[in-house]
């Protein structure tokens, strides 16, 4: 006897589909989430957008005369002319070269100082080497030298920052070594910054561990190409109180210049402050020169 099966009704059987459509695996939105810059003041609508920054100005480490003038160059001063202060597009355009100025003198003012702290206090190298020329892409920081640094600081009698901790001030790849140090001589255990509140932030702050505030900041000098093959020599300063003295007659702010111009078109800003740093107690800075593992070494 014939079977009469889906073989012999090929015609007459179909595949049913689901009426529900079901869609790919798809992940959530996590790249945009981080895209917190937004247009803000469109001067009009357009097929693209474009963003404008501002250029900061170099440094200024220079020390002004008594009797001679500035020139508004960047830096110090800037001279703003009125056909830039109708013509430009950006919205509180005097107050963004307001905070121009303001930039550059903490910048400048952080130089200066930073430079009294390469004069003050002792210089170590990793690794018992005694120079730059010496210092390898295989010379990196750790966290014994920092123990070593407060040990030293500690037989001479200088008193620690606050409470028992002494001061390390780092460049962030030097922040970035310690923190990823997985030997014996390791960070330690992490320590808050500010539990319950009760302790102080500092301006940098990233931890505290084997005795010593951990600031980290790019400025820390350093010295470019100066080790074995092009090999970058970061230097780390460890420090008690009383290590350098700040004099200062005239705070740091910014100064309105005359209006010299006939039709009271040109509008100099800048800034200016009488004080210096120097070296107090000379025991109690230590600087220490090393590599990093994610510097330029080569």
């Amino acid at each position: 006897m014939a079977f009469t099966g889906t073989s012999a009704l090929a015609d007459s059987v179909i595949a049913a589909y689901d009426r529900n459509a079901y869609f790919s695996l798809r992940a959530g939105s996590v790249f945009d989430q981080f895209t917190t810059v937004k247009p803000g003041n469109q001067n009009n609508p357009g097929s693209s957008v474009l963003f404008t920054f501002w250029t900061d100005m170099t440094a200024t480490t220079a020390i002004l005369s008594e009797t001679v003038d500035i020139d508004p160059v960047a830096g110090n001063a800037l001279l703003t002319t009125l056909k830039v202060r109708t013509d430009s597009f950006i919205i509180g355009f005097d107050s963004e070269v307001a905070q121009a100025i303001s930039w550059n003198m903490v910048d400048s003012l952080e130089t200066v100082c930073r430079e009294a702290y390469e004069i003050t206090g002792q210089t170590t190298w990793v690794d018992s080497l005694t120079d730059d020329a010496t210092v390898a892409s295989t010379n990196p920081i750790q966290m014994n030298d920092i123990r070593a640094n407060i040990a030293d600081l500690r037989g001479d009698n200088v008193m620690p920052y606050t409470g028992n901790a002494f001061v390390v001030i780092m460049h962030p790849d030097i922040e970035y070594d310690l923190m990823a140090e997985t030997t014996q001589n390791a960070w330690g255990p992490f320590v808050s910054t500010n539990p319950m509140g009760a302790e102080s932030w500092y301006a940098g702050e990233v931890g505290r561990a084997a005795g010593a505030i951990f600031v980290s900041t790019p400025r820390a000098f350093v010295n470019a190409d100066a080790g074995t093959a092009n090999v970058d020599v970061y230097t780390t300063y460890i420090l008690g109180q009383q290590a350098l003295a700040k004099a200062e007659s005239i705070p740091p702010h910014i100064v309105r210049g005359p209006v010299m111009d006939y039709l009271n078109r040109f509008v100099p800003l800048g800034w200016y402050a009488y004080l210096g740093y120097a070296e107090f107690r000379d025991e109690a800075l230590n600087r220490l020169h090393s590599a990093s593992s994610i510097g330029a070494n080569a």
